[in-house]
């Protein structure tokens, strides 16, 4: 939400009081929240790609990155119905990768946000509602045992797809920032929760489309809790034309061959020199498309739940998944296995004995064929992947660094946890191969296309964050 929308809800609600519609009595202000956060890491090894996963990318071993930031939140209650909250800040931060000829590059950066802005009304009976809107833009986390990984049905692509975890907030931030709103009730004495969601896109082109969302949750029995959700994802759109682009580039590929008449071998056929041409046979009536249907399934089970253990943490011994399907329908090529798009994690809490409030070890497995990229929606408002050697010629060294970014980041794992050390103080800690991507001074303070860590089983990183807050 930008400053435009902030300031025009604020004058609603200012207007409303002046009017009479809301009087100052029906206004209960909650004290304001102050909360701090400092994170440090080190990208023991990784890589950052400028020009997507073909060749051009910069080594990352033992980058050291850090980040500071303030946040406050005022609380509203407007006659015990609409309880308002918005959530200002600011966050200092370093470029990653930080380059020594460019002076701006290894400064301070720092870029103000929003946290929060929203507007939750409660219809029915307050102590056991009916059913509640939630509005503007607002934390949305349907896995509550998510912790890195997971939470694939709103953090995720169609077409192309790809995957994010992280971002400005790289840590405890397993969740999906909703500009739009939530429709939500409970049945069954609240074994049952339903969400009907209206998320506006706001992170990867085409911008501002509506994609509608529903996720069902059940607690069947003690211990066990059962998920589901469907997104149509970029149903509404905006501008219609941008979904399915008319785009020579845009075409279904068909079929592809190489040309390798420009590239120079030995006597016993090993490549020297030269460049390898791939020839994409398209469908010139046929185009590819950024709308789409995800599907996710979960479930979690706690064995505390027939076990009396009152040596270990709530939490602690808790084993849970996730599934998703990042678009039902096939094309050729690009999207020719619905096993492609389908992501698995599966998380246990680790048993601490209550010396740490989580200790959680999350491990994913994807096997796409395509690099895990935003790069062709964002450069060229395209719904497709990296084709290897589509913008020229391409090496024997180039074809080899695709193929194997491509192969070897199926999996992913992640380590987290943190420790309450008091009321107001919070250490957390991760230690994690995913999807993080760094922000970059060089391309406008924005994520890089592809995550840091990309090659599984040799790419990590660590971090540390000590939170204080009121």
């Amino acid at each position: 939400m930008n400053k435009i929308q902030i300031f025009s809800l604020s004058t609603i609600f200012a207007a409303l009081v002046a009017g009479g519609a809301v009087a100052q009595d029906d206004v209960q202000f909650k004290p304001v929240s102050l909360a701090s956060q400092f994170d440090f890491g080190q990208v023991v090894r990784g890589q950052i790609y400028s020009q997507e996963a073909i060749g051009a990318n910069t080594k990352l071993k033992g980058n050291f990155f850090q980040r500071t930031g303030v946040w406050v939140t005022q609380e509203a209650i407007v006659k015990d119905r609409l309880d308002l909250k918005m959530g200002v800040g600011g966050l200092f931060w370093y470029s990653l990768p930080s380059d020594a000829n460019n002076a701006a590059s290894v400064l301070t950066q720092f870029g103000p946000g929003i946290s929060q802005a929203q507007g939750t009304y409660t219809f029915g009976d307050l102590s056991k509602p009916t059913a509640v809107l939630q509005m503007g833009y607002f934390p949305y986390k349907y896995n509550p045992d998510a912790k890195n990984l997971g939470e694939y049905l709103l953090r995720s692509g169609t077409y192309p797809n790809y995957l994010i975890s992280g971002g400005w907030n790289m840590i405890s931030s397993a969740a999906y920032m909703v500009q739009g709103l939530r429709l939500g009730t409970t049945f069954w004495n609240d074994r049952i929760s339903l969400d009907f969601l209206l998320p506006m896109e706001h992170d990867v082109p085409p911008m501002f489309d509506l994609s509608p969302t529903l996720v069902a949750s059940v607690r069947p029995v003690a211990g066990v809790e059962v998920g589901a959700g469907i997104d149509f994802n970029h149903l509404i759109p905006i501008k219609p034309s941008a979904e399915h682009p008319h785009n020579p580039a845009n075409q279904v590929v068909t079929g592809v061959s190489i040309d390798s008449s420009n590239v120079t071998f030995d006597s016993v056929g090993n490549y020297v020199d030269g460049a390898y041409y791939y020839n994409y046979t398209r469908d010139s009536s046929s185009y590819y498309t950024f709308q789409g249907i995800k599907l996710m399934a979960r479930a979690s089970f706690d064995p505390k739940a027939y076990v009396d253990l009152p040596m270990l943490g709530s939490q602690d011994l808790k084993i849970y998944g996730e599934v998703a399907v990042l678009g039902v329908k096939n094309y050729d090529y690009l999207y020719e296995k619905i096993t492609e798009r389908m992501p698995v994690m599966i998380g246990v809490n680790l048993p601490t004995f209550k010396m740490l409030d989580v200790l959680s070890f999350e491990l994913e497995y994807y096997n796409s064929k395509l690099p895990n990229s935003t790069n062709k929606p964002i450069n060229s408002s395209l719904p497709i992947g990296d084709l290897l050697g589509a913008a020229g010629g391409v090496t024997q060294a180039e074809i080899d660094q695709y193929n194997s970014d491509v192969k070897r980041d199926n999996w992913k794992w992640s380590v987290y946890t943190t420790r309450t050390v008091t009321k107001g103080i919070q250490i957390y800690g991760q230690v994690a191969s995913d999807h993080f991507r760094s922000i970059n001074y060089n391309r406008g303070a924005s994520p890089t296309y592809a995550p840091v860590t990309n090659r599984n089983g040799k790419d990590w990183y660590y971090l540390i964050r000590f939170e204080f807050g009121i």
